[in-house]
């Protein structure tokens, strides 16, 4: 079966460009290189069990606020996006915190976390900062009933119960280690690594030469983007030079867009205050809403994002980058139509979401990512 999304990709300027001595003089026959990329298929799903005394129950106005089966549909859909969103900037190995350096090796039961950083233990997330501008919970990505792996090929595995701002409690996972990664799974237990979208956080890594994004190898021409870790405050100068180094590898009329976190975005506005440039909201892409940037070669949207990862800027070319996907996301049972599947000998019922996607940059020369950066 084909598992795949591919892509065909320009990798070499045409060599059969040249001038000539005289009108006698001979041309030069050549080709522009062409290469392929490809990302796998990823199954990203979502369900909920509701009960028939439930649907019921709450048909009427006059038994309940809301029509349960409404408000779990809607619940699901909003938080299958709020995922989504997470993925597109994630690095694909569904790591979302680590176990704490100290003090989190506690046995089963509680367990403190933190934000990704250098010393976690699995080399698949790489670029990891830790606890910049303390704009991410390291627990905002978990929620009770979540399948999660602990350690080495998330060996320990286990269920989330609760969580707090910096600790998780947990049914069934063994002993763990400081800076262990912690992993969403699926309901089997499985898929650590390999499961989540391939988002931005995998596209603009730091990876350089023979290391492949997509199958292709970063050497390939346009396929390194221009990525910054020096750890220092936001300054406009920095934004410039990311943003005109991206600029050159971009096509004539491509968009940009600049993407921060709250404390950067408010950053950015200071700077705007203190060179007295304007500082209002305006509607400046699509109807998305941002602060405006201007390097003398186009204006630019800046967006706030809170899931955009702690202390990065995100320059990013939005016709470099393509939503993969089989089809529409879709249910396979929609609960506005009555046609749910009923639980085998249950009086209850199940509503799943399913998209088959994935994302691709075919420019990532053209894209710029900056990170530790600070107020």
């Amino acid at each position: 079966m084909n598992n795949k999304f591919y892509a065909p990709l320009r990798s070499t300027r045409h060599g059969g460009v040249t001038n000539l001595a005289n009108d006698s003089s001979t041309t030069v026959s050549g080709t522009a290189g062409l290469s392929q990329a490809s990302v796998s298929v990823k199954i990203m799903s979502g369900a909920f069990d509701i009960s028939k005394l439930a649907i019921d129950a709450t048909k009427s106005s006059k038994s309940a606020v809301e029509n349960a089966l409404t408000f779990q549909a809607e619940a699901l859909r909003s938080d299958f996006g709020r995922s989504a969103n997470r993925q597109l900037y994630g690095d694909g190995s569904g790591i979302v915190c680590q176990v704490l350096a100290s003090g989190g090796s506690v046995g089963v039961g509680t367990i403190g976390v933190m934000p990704r950083d250098a010393n976690l233990d699995d080399g698949r997330s790489i670029d990891n900062y830790g606890t910049v501008n303390g704009d991410i919970s390291p627990t905002k990505y978990l929620a009770p009933g979540n399948v999660i792996g602990i350690g080495t090929n998330a060996n320990d595995k286990g269920t989330v119960s609760s969580t707090t701002g910096t600790s998780i409690v947990l049914t069934g996972a063994g002993t763990t280690a400081a800076n262990d990664a912690i992993f969403l799974l699926d309901g089997a237990a499985s898929g650590a690594g390999t499961m989540e979208f391939d988002g931005i956080r995998e596209a603009l890594s730091s990876t350089t030469g023979t290391y492949q994004y997509a199958g292709v190898a970063r050497s390939t021409v346009g396929w390194t983007p221009q990525f910054g870790s020096v750890a220092e405050a936001l300054t406009l100068s920095r934004l410039e030079s990311s943003y005109l180094s991206a600029k050159e590898y971009g096509q004539m009329g491509d968009q940009y867009a600049i993407f921060m976190n709250k404390t950067l975005y408010k950053k950015y506005g200071d700077i705007l205050t203190s060179l007295r440039r304007t500082v209002n909201e305006t509607d400046l892409l699509g109807g998305w809403t941002g602060l405006e940037f201007a390097a003398g070669a186009g204006k630019v949207g800046v967006f706030l994002d809170y899931d955009v990862p702690d202390g990065e800027v995100l320059i990013i070319n939005l016709d470099s980058w393509t939503i993969t996907q089989v089809d529409d996301l879709s249910w396979l049972e929609d609960p506005n139509t009555n046609s749910m599947l009923r639980l085998a000998n249950k009086i209850s019922y199940q509503a799943t979401l399913v998209w088959f996607a994935n994302v691709l940059c075919l420019a990532p020369a053209a894209n710029g990512r900056e990170t530790q950066k600070t107020a």
